[in-house]
């Protein structure tokens, strides 16, 4: 049997071992143009008490925002083959409770996340009160709750990001009293978590044009159409895209088609810049919606099409959706 590991507090201050993942359900914010995030709650504005800062597990290419202050821990656990894997952690203990995020290479298959969460409530002697399948756009995984300790709660989050069986795990824990404060923990937790990274990518293909570009894993077109525009969109939950238009580039100018695809959305263009893709003229975007979704866009000027790679996300994940569009952009096939 493996079992996830992480350290929390209890009530009283004492140090309780405990697997590293937890995190709890809630409705799931949506934007204008149907790019929906993760299942995680844009909560109440919760106890400001910590600056929260992003960090990354550069080996896994995730990352998630913290209180300033946070920790790397590290736990060594029987992998299934029996051999021992250590596990990356980043914890931020406080009097009232614990925040953190977990990686563990090679763990488990996407069958395995229920019993994951039993044998998370097992290793700090608690019991799973609710835990229900959970789609987090790139990975499949469960959200629940555990009752552990003296009155304490914690909120959890398990999730198998790839093939490789790489585990993520987020975690909230404290007095169960508090929880409108552990709530809008782990919404925080959560909704800054960048894990398109470690996701498997592959080529997915546009069948009328022959072009192709990587997305987290494969997906259908979705005929956008308008008038006298035929299009083609690709989307993948995790909110990463691409749209293929037949129209000629001379006819469409690019930062007009980056205006467009704002009004549309209804959202604000916020800076433009000159880019290159694959030795075709591009231009890059971001664009903000009222809701603060952010769009990392990058319009792409083919010799009979226009090519529109994005990424949407919050804010904070900016420079992560840019990175994808550029991970697009490098895995472009052009025939």
């Amino acid at each position: 049997m493996v079992v996830l590991t992480a350290t929390a507090c209890s009530a009283g201050g004492e140090e309780t071992l405990l697997p590293a993942e937890q995190t709890t359900t809630y409705d799931v914010p949506g934007s204008p143009a149907g790019n929906v995030k993760p299942a995680a709650t844009r909560s109440p504005e919760a106890s400001v008490l910590f600056d929260w800062v992003p960090f990354a597990d550069e080996p896994s290419r995730t990352s998630a925002a913290l209180p300033e202050g946070a920790e790397p821990v590290s736990n060594t656990i029987t992998g299934p083959d029996g051999a021992a894997i250590t596990t990356r952690g980043y914890v931020f203990e406080h009097a009232a409770g614990v925040i953190g995020f977990e990686v563990i290479d090679g763990f488990a298959t996407p069958d395995d996340v229920e019993k994951l969460a039993e044998l998370l409530a097992d290793s700090v002697g608690g019991a799973v009160l609710a835990a229900e399948e959970v789609d987090a756009g790139r990975a499949r995984g469960v959200d629940g709750e555990i009752a552990y300790g003296n009155d304490q709660l914690m909120l959890f989050r398990i999730l198998v990001l790839n093939g490789e069986g790489d585990v993520w795990n987020g975690f909230v824990g404290g007095p169960e009293t508090d929880r409108e404060r552990l709530d809008s923990e782990f919404a925080r937790l959560t909704v800054s978590a960048s894990l398109r990274g470690s996701a498997d990518w592959m080529g997915v293909r546009d069948e009328p044009t022959g072009i192709v570009v990587q997305l987290p894993s494969g997906v259908e077109p979705e005929d956008l159409s308008v008038d006298g525009m035929p299009q083609r969109g690709y989307h993948h939950s995790s909110g990463v895209g691409f749209v293929v238009v037949d129209y000629p580039p001379d006819d469409y100018p690019l930062d007009a088609v980056l205006a467009d695809i704002a009004t549309a959305s209804g959202a604000d263009v916020d800076g433009t810049r000159p880019a290159e893709a694959q030795g075709y003229e591009a231009l890059d975007g971001v664009l903000v919606d009222q809701d603060e979704w952010v769009w990392a866009y990058r319009a792409v000027a083919l010799e009979e099409q226009l090519l529109l790679l994005y990424a949407v996300d919050r804010a904070v994940a900016l420079a992560e959706s840019q990175a994808a569009v550029e991970r697009m952009t490098e895995s472009l096939v052009v025939p």
